[in-house]
């Protein structure tokens, strides 16, 4: 069996605040530390099943947050971004059985403990088909189209429900209940790990009840900045639309080029003047 975790941050244990998912904020290292011990009881779980083959995509921010010096030996790690095929980076090397969602989060188009869509900072809401979507209807598409069905999601319990409204399939597991977008009750790092360990023992112990997502296309993207200049700039490009003052809308055939554009709109900085 072959394991695909896919891991963020804002959805962990005891992580409440923007300042405990950015690098110069108080409680950062804290939060990594307990990122790391939650893909650790996914990792020993899948280990316990006998999985010969564990990948974990590092998937917050710049994805270098996942203490490596603590992973098991059989795991390999996705590290590093800009990257093409974003939060499923490294899918696309493997025939995975399964993938863990770990530690996401909702949308911007919805209430949850640190709600946003793929860039907090940039997005004001992304839409896909006309449906605001979050980091997890984008990316449950992306591992369908490897070819790789979603069999846990791991959060708030905004996020799980969300997940289990659309994805009935899917297991979760709930680690804080939201209060607002920066507060939660949230469980004890060492309680949502071991929840977190015994939904992954369930969730491999039968992996073929999960499915696949349609992904057939084509596909429209819309994206809201939080600012007109992007929105103004990207119109000059002849494959986006600006559909409003701050709205460009992109048109793709198949999933992976909206990741791939989503992935370029979070990353891509413009270089001042000298």
């Amino acid at each position: 069996m072959k394991v695909f975790i896919s891991a963020d941050i804002e959805g962990v244990a005891g992580v409440v605040s923007w300042d405990q998912t950015l690098p110069q904020g108080r409680g950062y290292e804290q939060a990594c530390e307990w990122m790391t011990d939650e893909v650790i009881a996914v990792c020993n779980a899948a280990i316990e099943a006998d999985a010969e083959y564990i990948c974990v995509a590092d998937s917050h921010l710049n994805g270098e947050n996942i203490n490596l010096d603590r992973l098991p030996d059989q795991v390999s790690v996705v590290r590093g971004s800009p990257r093409p095929h974003g939060m499923m980076q490294g899918m696309e090397s493997g025939d995975f059985d399964v993938a863990i969602c770990l530690g996401y989060h909702t949308g911007a188009h919805e209430v949850g403990t640190l709600n946003h869509t793929s860039n907090g900072a940039g997005f004001h809401a992304l839409r896909l088909n006309g449906e605001g979507i979050d980091e997890l209807d984008l990316y449950i598409r992306v591992a369908s189209h490897f070819g790789t069905p979603v069999g846990l999601v791991t959060g708030d319990n905004k996020i799980c429900a969300s997940a289990a409204r659309r994805y009935p399939f899917v297991e979760t597991a709930v680690v804080k209940q939201a209060i607002g977008r920066m507060s939660a009750q949230t469980s004890s790092p060492h309680a949502g790990r071991e929840l977190i360990h015994q939904q992954t023992k369930s969730v491999l112990s039968d992996v073929s009840r999960f499915r696949l997502i349609d992904v057939q296309g084509p596909f429209e993207l819309e994206v809201d900045f939080k600012w007109h200049h992007p929105a103004e700039t990207l119109a000059f490009l002849p494959s986006f639309e600006r559909t409003g003052a701050q709205t460009v809308r992109f048109r793709g055939a198949d999933i992976l080029s909206i990741a791939k554009v989503v992935a370029f709109l979070s990353a891509y900085k413009l270089v001042p003047y000298p």
